[in-house]
């Protein structure tokens, strides 16, 4: 490690007494990906349909790749401490000033429901990433490390492809089950609707893969990767 990942660590590292610090990874690593996460969204939100259907298995690829990005800025942001929770104001503030007022006005003024797929893009494109995002942030700022970081992002959006929203939606309101479900995320995987007990099975799928995400050793994985020294102990 050179002079200045030193001072990082010593500097910005200290957190919780009886905790162990961080991993300092690539001080550029978080803002590389901040930006590249940033621009693929943009290109997203400027350039591809916003509506429920998956026209493209790319469009879902862009998607993906812009939040993995947007995760690994939070993840490897190098200067983790309690002190900097006001950074967590920012979600609150586009939460309240724009993505609740936009969400609640698809119920309120679109009494006709034409604007559906925009309901569908604030709702699933914005809101639940964000919620995933401003988690994973508040645990990298209370000092949680790069690996468990991408683990906690990762698996919230496992669990939600995995099926169980689709199923709870009809468990929990009061309609009638259907035979079929229609879920466009389900079907760029089997090819085209299922029954509800294949949706069923479907989701019980993603059980093993969520355990072996959150067991897996993904600090020592990226480590490795990167060249980095055993955590410094607090002080």
């Amino acid at each position: 490690m050179t002079g200045s990942d030193d001072d990082i660590s010593s500097a910005h590292l200290r957190l919780v007494e009886g905790t162990t610090a961080p991993r300092v990874r690539s001080p550029h690593l978080w803002w590389i990906a901040l930006v590249a996460g940033t621009m693929l969204f943009a290109f997203v939100w400027l350039a591809t349909p916003h509506g429920r259907e998956i026209e493209a298995v790319w469009e879902l690829g862009v998607k993906l790749l812009a939040f993995a990005f947007l995760c690994c800025a939070i993840a490897f942001f190098p200067w983790p401490s309690p002190r900097l929770h006001w950074l967590l104001y920012v979600p609150f503030l586009f939460l309240t000033a724009y993505l609740l007022p936009r969400i609640s006005y698809f119920y309120f003024g679109d009494a006709e429901r034409a604007q559906g797929d925009s309901f569908y893009t604030h709702l699933y494109l914005l809101l639940y990433p964000g919620i995933v995002l401003t988690v994973t942030a508040a645990y990298r700022l209370g000092g949680g490390s790069s690996g468990r970081c991408l683990k906690l992002a990762a698996n919230g959006i496992v669990i939600l492809f995995s099926g169980l929203l689709d199923i709870m939606w009809w468990l929990i309101n009061p309609v009638e089950i259907p035979h079929v479900i229609d879920a466009p995320h389900i079907n760029i995987f089997t090819g085209g609707p299922i029954s509800f007990d294949m949706t069923i099975l479907f989701a019980l799928a993603h059980v093993p893969i969520v355990l072996a995400i959150a067991v897996a050793p993904l600090d020592r994985w990226l480590d490795r990767v990167l060249g980095v020294e055993p955590p410094l102990p607090s002080r």
